[in-house]
């Protein structure tokens, strides 16, 4: 009699494990999701501007939608060492929190100075610490860019629609 209580749970178990798992959805595909994702993208700018106001943190809207940030070496790591500064941080961790709450969008663009002109393994290795910061905030890794060797002497991501899959 015992083993009959257990045959619905049994059966219960056995639909769960041949059932679909669900599917994410597709990214933005159409111009008016990406519309939509850029609408999404000037809040969020709005946001993250009113909480760097009177910093030298630089958020601005590119004219395709895209969210630019520009933080300045000085604020972002010490002279050869590739930990981020607290003020870094706060920036990737608003930056996280926007990306939680336009879950389309994505940064393609990580890029990091080194301490002179001209790309290095310190500049690499400073945008794969940003990368992993924001990982570490719970952004998943194909939202995120190749890190690379920023062109001026500031750290600089781009947040924008991400492309379809």
């Amino acid at each position: 009699m015992r083993h009959l209580a257990l045959v619905p749970l049994f059966a219960l178990a056995l639909c769960a494990c041949s059932s679909v798992p669900p599917t994410l959805p597709a990214g933005p595909v159409t111009a008016d999701e990406r519309t939509a994702v850029a609408s999404a993208l000037t809040v969020e700018r709005q946001w993250l501007a009113s909480w760097f106001r009177g910093t030298p943190v630089v958020i601005e809207q590119r004219n395709d939608g895209a969210v630019s940030v520009v933080v300045p070496r000085e604020f972002c790591f010490d002279r050869g060492q590739s930990t981020l500064k607290p003020a870094l941080a706060a920036v990737l961790d608003k930056m996280a929190e926007s990306l939680r709450r336009v879950p389309q969008a994505g940064v393609p663009l990580i890029a990091a100075p080194d301490d002179a002109a001209g790309s290095s393994p310190l500049a690499l290795q400073r945008a794969t610490r940003i990368q992993d910061h924001l990982r570490a905030r719970g952004v998943p890794g194909l939202r995120l860019g190749k890190p690379s060797a920023a062109t001026a002497a500031a750290v600089q991501l781009r947040m924008e629609a991400a492309p379809a899959p």
